[in-house]
């Protein structure tokens, strides 16, 4: 289970079962007391919504900051490079470039559609870029006191990435949202017959209330556990930052820079 749209439909569907449920006990049996039990059954639900959120809450800022990581990744493999002359330098640069240039406009888009085995064109550019770098004359005088670094650098890349393909699963297991799903229909069944509920105004109050809160802390779960879902996905915007940097600081006509 993962679409947040899906999650809570069906969110929906078990409150509707339970309100009629409710429905038919008070129209037939009256208000019961439910005191002890609405109390301790609706203190678990809160404990379990609260730590559901935290947890994908954590989740999503993981995913970012494994973005974030990759995206510096790309700066300093720049830097590690910077030190070699640029006939050496701009071809693996240039190659990096296209990296950053095809995660943005292929690799991205392809995780938010759900391929999170990375995008082909990503994949091949990376593999170019690996090509780059060990064409680098590394025994080379000017290269060899920096080859260690630059490698160094391709490990930390390689590793951000992959860390941020894995983030993008969802981490909540379909027993926690069935969980989630018997725990909310006992809640407001307990709620929904209680004689502390009185009159129609009290009832459809209380009710509207556990639909509003149940269906935002959900709702917000869902969508956090899915940092590139659908719903307010994780953008690109530290590898854009990282990739504007790099071409600012590049003359117009340098081939570091040229169309991939």
């Amino acid at each position: 289970m993962s679409d947040p749209l899906v999650i809570v439909a069906i969110l929906w569907a078990v409150l509707a079962v339970a309100f009629v449920l409710v429905w038919v006990i008070r129209r037939h049996h009256g208000p019961i007391d439910t005191g002890p039990a609405t109390s301790f059954v609706g203190s678990a639900m809160g404990l379990l919504l609260s730590l559901v959120l935290f947890f994908t809450l954590g989740h999503r800022s993981t995913a970012q900051t494994a973005a974030q990581t990759e995206a510096t990744a790309y700066t300093t493999l720049f830097s590690s490079m910077a030190p070699l002359p640029g006939e050496i330098s701009d071809p693996p640069q240039h190659a990096a470039v296209c990296v950053m240039r095809s995660i943005i406009d292929d690799e991205w888009p392809a995780i938010q559609a759900g391929n999170l085995s990375g995008a082909p064109a990503t994949r091949e550019a990376i593999g170019q870029l690996y090509t780059a770098i060990e064409a680098l004359p590394r025994t080379s005088p000017a290269v060899e006191p920096w080859f260690p670094t630059v490698w160094s650098s391709m490990i930390d890349r390689a590793g951000a990435r992959d860390a941020r393909l894995g983030q993008g699963e969802p981490q909540l297991p379909l027993a926690i949202w069935i969980t989630i799903y018997v725990g909310v229909f006992i809640v407001v069944m307990l709620v929904g017959v209680s004689e502390r509920v009185r009159g129609r105004a009290a009832w459809i109050g209380v009710g509207a209330a556990l639909v509003i809160i149940i269906t935002l802390l959900v709702g917000a779960s869902a969508v956090l556990d899915q940092p590139y879902g659908p719903v307010a996905p994780i953008e690109p915007d530290a590898m854009r930052t990282s990739l504007s940097v790099v071409e600012a600081n590049q003359p117009p006509d340098s081939p570091v820079i040229a169309p991939c």
